[in-house]
């Protein structure tokens, strides 16, 4: 019933009951009792058979920016990054296999041409924010995620085949981090880094979106320290606000190596001088 609500767009702001059916493959009767109850419920409006999406959605969307846990937790973090550094900030979160962006913080001098603000849903396989999300995924909820959208191009782009798309991924996970350039923008680079449960399960991810020229000046080492220090704060913000136990965040590849050096006594050689990469 609820898949009613998804027919509407931009494009179809109304619908005839006959288009409904239509499009969902519906039964005359089934598609009356569905409208029926759905305009009840205030989720849809009707005039003079055009059926709309009621302000029922309105009011909810008020409720969740009140109440959401992960909105309550993230949004002042973001907002703080994203003003110190003069990007746009973005909180996402996800459930089955959609990832939506649920608040949007533009800090840039000048306004970046951003297409996936509050409420979108971004491409399941393309972008730092859908690809450190989907690393963070338990190992059965992405070999179905793979089973579905294997024949898929940005799926493919990820991983030719199972065992590809899933090294690719547990080495995202193993960073903490994701970095990405003009996938879904033109001239637009993005770094997320993901939040976490306290149980452990993936809850979304903070995301700064860059133009492309300013993103360059960034040392991305530093840059991804931010973001994952940011992305802790959420994740423990929200632990407190849910009442779990905050788990620890998983540590660099690079960091937790030294670490293990010095518990064992091994030399840790000193750190190379970096240049800025431009990415």
């Amino acid at each position: 019933m609820l898949s009613v609500l998804d027919l509407f767009s931009r494009e179809h702001t109304t619908m005839t009951a006959e288009q409904i059916a239509e499009s969902l493959g519906l039964a005359r009767t089934t598609c009356y009792r569905y409208t029926r109850e759905l305009g009840q419920a205030g989720l849809l409006v009707s005039d003079g058979g055009l059926f709309m999406l009621g302000p029922r959605i309105i009011e909810l969307d008020h409720r969740i920016i009140q109440s959401d846990p992960l909105l309550n937790a993230g949004r002042p973090i973001v907002t703080a990054l994203a003003d110190s550094l003069g990007a746009t900030g973005l909180l996402t979160t996800c459930y089955d296999d959609r990832i939506i962006n649920v608040f949007e913080h533009e800090a840039s001098t000048s306004r970046l041409p951003v297409s996936f603000g509050r409420g979108t849903t971004m491409p399941l396989f393309r972008s730092s924010t859908s690809r450190v999300i989907l690393a963070s995924m338990s190992r059965s909820r992405l070999q179905r995620l793979w089973k579905e959208h294997q024949d898929e191009a940005d799926c493919q782009a990820i991983g030719k085949d199972w065992l590809s798309f899933w090294k690719e991924l547990q080495a995202i996970k193993r960073q903490g981090l994701c970095i990405s350039t003009s996938e879904l923008d033109a001239g637009m680079s993005g770094i997320s880094s993901p939040i976490m449960y306290g149980t452990g399960e993936i809850a979304g991810c903070v995301s700064v979106v860059f133009a492309a020229e300013d993103f360059r000046v960034y040392e991305p080492e530093l840059l991804g320290a931010r973001l994952r220090s940011a992305a802790g704060q959420i994740s423990r913000a929200l632990a407190r606000a849910v009442g779990e136990t905050p788990v620890r965040a998983p540590e660099p590849e690079k960091a937790a190596t030294a670490r293990k050096r010095r518990a064992t006594g091994i030399a840790v050689p000193p750190a190379r001088g970096k240049k800025t990469a431009a990415l």
